[in-house]
């Protein structure tokens, strides 16, 4: 909430002047995705559309950065008791794979009347489950061989990311009923407990070797015919190619690397359950 901005920030501002920022731990991202700064500096991670119910200002759009979410500036923006809902959320990794939604009702949330939306008091994005998603235009996440995939999420059902094109090849992170699923090129499938938990899921390919991690711990290992021939966009909170699988729920960060990181893995995770306080 507004009045708590700072203590929900305050993770961040330790790590930025204690240590090592996420990008400078495992540089070189393919795509990255937060609403904290993941490069060490002030980023600008969203684009905003507040809705104000046809009253003065309704639909106007602004940038922030991580500052301008901690600041406040952001829910002023938006305004007591209005919505505001994210058309754009920015890559920080410098590759430009932003993730965008021109259409207002398929926007997830990020200002829920009046307030900022969080998760375990860390700002998050909320996906309703019936329309919300962002395409990455231009941005298949098909590597032709080891890759690390993280998230930050707390969702109850649907596809968190997707990168196939009509049928099995591609790789997947799917919500089902009980389970958070790792599914990789039709070959590779790794059910994780997680329904409706605040985890850190990561996805590590190394060789022909897919490995399923639930906050730094491995939760299984399948046997792959390595390299993904997918050439769609990838999506957040939905199946890539159908209108089904929406996400419900809060999600806080995304980073996609296309080459091996085993090495930066257990670091970035130790970052990243830090920051969002997750057990």
């Amino acid at each position: 909430m507004h009045v708590s901005l700072d203590s929900a920030l305050g993770r961040q501002r330790r790590l930025n002047s204690v240590g090592e920022s996420v990008l400078q731990i495992a540089p070189s991202a393919a795509a990255a995705y937060s609403l904290r700064s993941l490069t060490g500096g002030d980023p600008k991670v969203v684009r905003v559309r507040r809705d104000t119910g046809g009253g003065a200002g309704d639909n106007d759009e602004e940038d922030f950065t991580v500052s301008g979410i901690s600041s406040g500036a952001l829910v002023d923006f938006v305004g007591a008791g209005n919505d505001g809902f994210v058309d754009t959320w920015y890559d920080q990794s410098g590759n430009g794979n932003d993730a965008e939604q021109a259409t207002a009702g398929n926007q997830p949330k990020i200002v829920s009347s009046g307030s900022l939306v969080v998760l375990n008091s860390v700002p998050a994005l909320s996906f309703d489950g019936s329309s919300d998603l962002f395409t990455v235009t231009g941005f298949a996440f098909s590597p032709s061989g080891d890759f690390l995939a993280v998230t930050v999420s707390k969702i109850s059902t649907g596809n968190l990311i997707d990168t196939r094109d009509g049928g099995s090849d591609g790789f997947f992170l799917q919500q089902g009923s009980s389970d958070f699923r790792h599914r990789y090129n039709g070959d590779g499938s790794i059910n994780v407990s997680g329904n409706d938990q605040h985890i850190v899921a990561t996805s590590e390919l190394n060789g022909t070797t897919l490995t399923a991690y639930k906050n730094s711990s491995s939760s299984g290992t399948d046997t792959v015919t390595a390299g993904l021939s997918t050439t769609q966009a990838i999506t957040i909170g939905r199946t890539s190619f159908t209108n089904g699988n929406f996400t419900a729920g809060s999600v806080q960060e995304i980073i996609l690397y296309d080459t091996d990181k085993s090495a930066n893995r257990a670091a970035l995770e130790t970052n990243i359950i830090s920051h969002y306080g997750i057990s």
